[in-house]
């Protein structure tokens, strides 16, 4: 669906924006570590070293890889099961409401008429208005429950952004400084080496897990 991938992969693409400054910054400065000058009161001057605030790591020789987020979206196939299952369900009530508003409609349409001819009996006009009232219910009931699919969809994508953190996380096993997200949705990488793709792996293994699991149920 198409919300559950532009959410996934704002998820994912966050720090981004932060890791290409930092990057720049660093190959700008040709160093990892600084030095400032401090003035005695002598008028002497005297190198006071500071604290490499980029970090331990230089980024300038950082191993980088990154993941394609377009592709773990379209190739995941617990992403396409679930949003079949999804798609199928919002499917299903819809229909329902919208039979029931026809139904309502006719219903109202006849109670007007009822009750600008006045032949109906007063019990007869109070069991019609019971009726529009449960019809109204019911319709409301099942907006409600389109409601909570986005609920739903929202603890699917907390979930998927936790697994594929887990995934990623032991398939890199200190291969790379940085693994980033990349997305054509959201384009923060101008420039990517092909060989730096990892993401027919990542997608290997989310989808051997998939259906490992799938096939125990």
């Amino acid at each position: 669906m198409k919300n559950l991938s532009l959410i996934l992969i704002a998820v994912l693409t966050i720090a981004v924006g932060i890791l290409f400054y930092q990057v720049h910054s660093l190959k700008s400065s040709g160093v990892s570590s600084d030095s400032s000058v401090e003035v005695s009161s002598k008028d002497s001057v005297k190198v006071k070293p500071l604290i490499n605030e980029v970090g331990p790591t230089n980024l300038a020789e950082a191993k980088i890889a990154f993941l394609n987020i377009d592709s773990i979206n379209s190739q995941y196939l617990y992403i396409a099961d679930e949003s079949k299952k999804m798609k199928s369900k919002v499917q299903h009530i819809e229909g329902q409401i919208e039979s029931l508003t026809a139904s309502l409609q006719t219903e109202y349409e006849s109670y007007q008429q009822s009750a600008q001819t006045g032949i109906a009996p007063q019990s007869e006009m109070q069991k019609m208005e019971e009726s529009l009232k449960r019809k109204d219910q019911e319709i409301k009931n099942k907006q409600l429950q389109l409601q909570n699919f986005q609920y739903d969809q929202q603890e699917m994508i907390l979930a998927l952004n936790e697994k594929l953190q887990q995934v990623v996380d032991k398939y890199n096993n200190g291969r790379f400084d940085y693994v980033i997200s990349y997305s054509e949705t959201l384009p923060i990488l101008v420039f990517k080496n092909k060989k730096l793709d990892i993401s027919s792996d990542i997608i290997r293994i989310l989808n051997d897990e998939y259906k490992s699991t799938k096939n125990k149920k």
